[in-house]
């Protein structure tokens, strides 16, 4: 189905969020999964699609200052996939988006693959990955959270699978609210969320430096400016635990600081796999940079 203009009128039923980036890395997810199923098609595994965060199957986006848009979101494209995926996991925890997917799932022709769960992802994601034989299946999950829901135990069970093809949208406007430029700002509760998001404390190290003298309180660690070091470390969290991690992309409502990198991840250490995923993804990411 072809997502309607800009001057449709505003839906009460599409999920209401984002902008041109929205529809850029749903454009992104649309080509994989097609490139995917056809690839594994001839191969011996049963292939799952797995939506940690999503939504009601449609999104309604600004375009420009004053137009909007609705366009297919990541369930109604997963769905719509040909071949199509063997099983589909739909996890959203918001009960009003979860109505509007079930909708969507029950008038769809392949919703007979599909679950919903109705849970927030970090208490489901785990029992989802479990209920499958990652020897005999392979994968595409996509992780679209608001901000920094993700902790870390979700994304090392993730990779553990060692059969799953990732997307995961990075929210850094969220790592700039949580790590403040000066260090001194960032209280229990902050310092908490980016440990958790990240596995690790050793944010502080790498991210500050005790740069210069106040007069009145000593040595103050600053953070430079800008996203890169945030950035930086992320990825190099994420090479951590998968294989194969792309150079992200970065994604801005028009101008400006980017509000989130995109990365594409590879859970099978297999060198093939590695290779296939690997060129095929830069192929389509390589349009976003």
């Amino acid at each position: 189905m072809d997502a309607p203009t800009a001057t449709d009128k505003p839906s009460s039923k599409a999920h209401r969020f984002g902008g041109r980036w929205t529809a850029d890395k749903l454009k992104v997810l649309r080509e994989y999964v097609g490139f995917y199923t056809k690839a594994l098609s001839a191969q011996p595994f049963k292939l799952v699609y797995i939506d940690a965060f999503a939504g009601t199957g449609r999104c309604q986006i600004k375009i420009g200052e004053h137009g909007e848009q609705i366009i297919d979101g990541s369930a109604k494209i997963a769905l719509d996939c040909s071949p199509a995926f063997d099983a589909y996991h739909f996890v959203e925890r918001k009960k009003s988006h979860a109505q509007e997917l079930a909708k969507l799932i029950a008038v769809h022709p392949n919703g007979k693959k599909a679950t919903l769960i109705q849970e927030a992802a970090r208490d489901c994601l785990p029992a989802v990955l479990a209920a499958h034989n990652w020897k005999s299946t392979r994968g595409v999950l996509f992780l679209d959270p608001y901000g920094l829901q993700c902790d870390w135990p979700m994304i090392e069970q993730i990779a553990a699978t060692k059969a799953l093809d990732v997307f995961f949208l990075v929210s850094l406007s969220g790592l700039f609210r949580q790590a403040a430029i000066d260090e001194r700002s960032i209280d229990e509760g902050k310092a908490a969320k980016l440990t958790s998001f990240l596995g690790t404390d050793a944010w502080r190290k790498e991210l500050y430096a005790h740069d210069h003298i106040d007069l009145f309180d000593g040595p103050v660690a600053t953070r430079e400016t800008g996203y890169r070091a945030i950035l930086n470390f992320t990825t190099k969290r994420l090479q951590s635990v998968f294989a194969e991690v792309s150079d992200p992309c970065l994604l801005r409502q028009s101008t400006g600081a980017p509000l989130f990198a995109l990365y594409f991840a590879v859970s099978n250490p297999s060198g093939p796999a590695r290779a296939l995923a690997g060129r095929v993804s830069n192929e389509i990411l390589r349009k976003l940079r």
